[in-house]
């Protein structure tokens, strides 16, 4: 017999899968979900992340496939695109405000979590 995970953990699901639903993000394939969980982790690391940089990761398909994909979060609203203003050849993927707070969401619950965690 498995054992339940721990209620925790079950909490983070559940308002993982609440935020999720509320829009845009509601919309969005799995596809587009991974690739922003993963643009989030970038974000995290550094600031200027390239579109070509994103399109050369298999994780996301092949080029074309991970262009559309940036573009349609793009089109939902979650990222917007920078040319350098050294090379206009370049272009950065950035967070919108509205990715900026699905992130601070995510963090705060992930806080409360944490918090409810050590009175239990």
């Amino acid at each position: 017999m498995t054992r339940p995970p721990p209620p925790s953990f079950v909490r983070l699901l559940n308002m993982l899968n609440a935020i999720r639903q509320m829009s845009p993000f509601d919309t969005l394939n799995g596809e587009e979900g991974l690739l922003l969980d993963a643009l989030i982790v970038k974000w995290h690391e550094r600031d200027d992340i390239t579109v070509s940089e994103v399109m050369a990761d298999a994780r996301f398909g092949s080029q074309p496939t991970a262009y559309r994909r940036i573009i349609a979060l793009r089109d939902k609203g979650l990222v917007c695109l920078r040319t350098d203003s050294k090379d206009k050849r370049v272009k950065f993927v950035e967070p919108t405000q509205l990715a900026r707070d699905y992130m601070a969401s995510i963090s705060e619950g992930i806080s409360v979590l944490g918090q409810s965690a050590r009175t239990v």
